[in-house]
């Protein structure tokens, strides 16, 4: 390929305009590079640059991807953290007689959050399988 150092300065170029392959873009490669439009298509096909962009899209989705796996994950246990502290103030001020249960619904409402933030299910599943065998007709 014997790509050299200016040829990926242009195309990191293209790519901040967005790596699509239009005459506008190549207009503004060809003159920030000094190069005719003729060559840069030359090098757009000749340094695969229309698949090295899509690689690089890929790239930057699965790492956008990780984070925002991440953040989710962290939100996930900054919640469970705050549901235990309630139940655990709730559990206090139950034993101390300062409140009672009047409406248990609220207390199931955070123990099904509690385990939707593990992933867990919260409603009873039907887990019977049903086979139907046919008859074999002679």
């Amino acid at each position: 390929m014997n790509e050299k150092f200016r040829h990926r300065e242009a195309f990191e170029y293209f790519l901040s305009l967005g790596g699509g392959a239009s005459a506008k873009n190549c207009t503004k490669v060809a003159q920030k590079f000094q190069i005719s439009e003729r060559t840069f298509w030359n090098w757009y096909k000749k340094y695969n640059w229309r698949e090295r962009v899509e690689q690089r899209d890929i790239e930057n989705a699965k790492k956008l991807e990780k984070k925002v796996d991440k953040a989710i994950v962290n939100s996930k246990a900054d919640y469970r953290a705050l549901i235990k502290k309630v139940v655990k103030a709730f559990e206090d001020k139950l034993k101390a007689g300062k409140i009672r249960i009047s409406k248990p619904e609220d207390l199931n409402v955070m123990a099904k959050l509690d385990l939707l933030m593990m992933g867990e299910s919260t409603e009873k599943q039907d887990t019977n399988i049903y086979v139907t065998i046919e008859k074999d007709k002679e």
